[in-house]
């Protein structure tokens, strides 16, 4: 895909484009053609099932957000921020779909960032998904003693059965990541990675064309 094969520095400066694009459109047409334009880019890139998953929560947000400003100011206003909100998630969700965070750690550490900073950012969104998991096997757990933890209201007074096993576990994970980071010397000076990233004229261009999109929108 032509998603993985570009620098993830080509990427970022893309997506970082593209939400000063966003914020800089004021009429709902612009940003519904901008949301078209969006939603075939993640086809095109077969991330379609994906971006349904993220569309439940975010789809959420974005009605949240109408409505609040419905009733606030007026409905082409609500329909403007509901749109800006839905763009912007669909802009970060292509740049993190088609960057794996080992890829966006060379390229931050590349771009001068410090290394502890990038660790822990990349670290982070590593292990969501582990604690995501862990969650939903302590739900299961829960389940099969009787305790009913189904959502609701009513979930409120049974949430320190998932909550206190899921700080547990949390803690438990940081004790074993800290062990490890000492046992492979973090913060050694003289550190190399496996892959180092190369700008080559595929994304040149990427980082032209945003720049200039960008510099033409806010001209306008």
């Amino acid at each position: 895909m032509i998603g993985a094969s570009l620098d993830p520095r080509s990427k970022l400066i893309a997506v970082l484009a593209a939400i000063g694009i966003l914020m800089a459109l004021h009429q709902w047409l612009e940003l519904a053609i901008a949301f078209g334009i969006l939603l075939m880019v993640i086809l095109l890139l077969r991330q379609g099932l994906a971006w349904l998953g993220l569309l439940k929560g975010l789809g959420f947000a974005a009605l949240s957000f109408f409505i609040i400003a419905w009733l606030s100011f007026d409905l082409v206003t609500a329909i403007v921020a509901a749109l800006r909100l839905l763009t912007i998630g669909m802009a970060f969700f292509l740049f993190f779909q088609t960057t794996s965070p080992e890829a966006l750690s060379n390229a931050l550490i590349k771009m001068g960032a410090p290394y502890p900073f990038v660790f822990v950012l990349t670290a982070s969104m590593q292990f969501i998904h582990v604690l995501t998991r862990r969650v939903i096997s302590i739900r299961d757990a829960q389940r099969a003693r009787g305790i009913p933890i189904e959502g609701g209201l009513r979930t409120l007074r049974y949430l320190p059965a998932l909550a206190g096993p899921l700080l547990i576990q949390a803690f438990q994970l940081a004790d074993e990541l800290a062990e490890a980071m000492e046992a492979r010397g973090f913060g050694a000076p003289g550190r190399r990675f496996r892959c180092e990233p190369h700008l080559m004229l595929l994304d040149w261009a990427m980082i032209t064309i945003s720049i200039a999109a960008l510099v033409t929108v806010i001209w306008i």
